[in-house]
């Protein structure tokens, strides 16, 4: 590390001594300060030791749980995120399909109520034709398909997206080192199926007359 040079100022305590000349720094050091800068060095190497030990502990994790690094903890916190957010969207729809049934089924009510009570009455006077059969039988069919086919109320898939795409991005490519190049691996922006979802589910409804 160091040679003995003719009496030359050290570099610590700046007296006139005999001096060994540091090849790493290029200073010169008497014997006592350069017994300390060695010191110095030495645990500046041990430092990088320990830092070189935690780095490849760090590797060892990572290869024997690949799921911890914190990339892929990125996409499990986009994957909870869009679960809820989807989950959100579902419960105020299916809250907003319900109030919009319950009007139905209110309407659908009053107008069976309504008919009810006429056939009531035209049996009780056994007062009726062909006729009043055929417009008792249209109204009660109209009633049932409105009930069981409203056609003022549906499910409508939205053409804006509500849950942003994820991707992966890599420029590491083993097989040519001196040749970076680009991939993306795409991430479904479903977090449930298979199928991207890219609209968010809306409720279209008119209300019931």
């Amino acid at each position: 590390m160091a040679t003995a040079n003719n009496k030359t100022q050290c570099f610590i305590c700046n007296k006139e001594k005999n001096t060994y000349s540091c090849k790493g720094c290029s200073n010169e050091f008497c014997f006592p300060h350069l017994t300390e800068h060695r010191q110095r060095i030495e645990t500046q190497l041990e430092a990088i030791v320990n830092d070189h030990d935690q780095f490849q502990q760090t590797i060892i994790q990572q290869k024997q749980n690949p799921h911890n690094s914190s990339l892929i903890q990125q996409i499990n916190q986009w994957e909870t995120n869009s679960i809820h957010q989807i989950q959100r969207t579902a419960e105020e729809c299916r809250k907003t399909l319900m109030k919009v049934t319950q009007k139905l089924i209110d309407g659908v009510e009053k107008k069976f109520t309504e008919l009810s009570q006429k056939l009531k009455e035209i049996r009780e006077e056994n007062e009726f034709n062909e006729i009043d059969l055929n417009s008792f039988q249209l109204k009660l069919t109209q009633i049932t398909k409105e009930f069981l086919q409203p056609e003022n109320t549906s499910i409508r898939q939205d053409s804006q997206k509500f849950i942003k795409k994820i991707s992966v991005i890599s420029s590491f490519d083993s097989s040519q080192p001196n040749h970076s190049t680009t991939s993306t691996a795409t991430i479904s922006k479903n977090p449930i199926t298979t199928n991207q979802i890219s609209t968010q589910f809306q409720i279209k409804q008119s209300m019931f007359h």
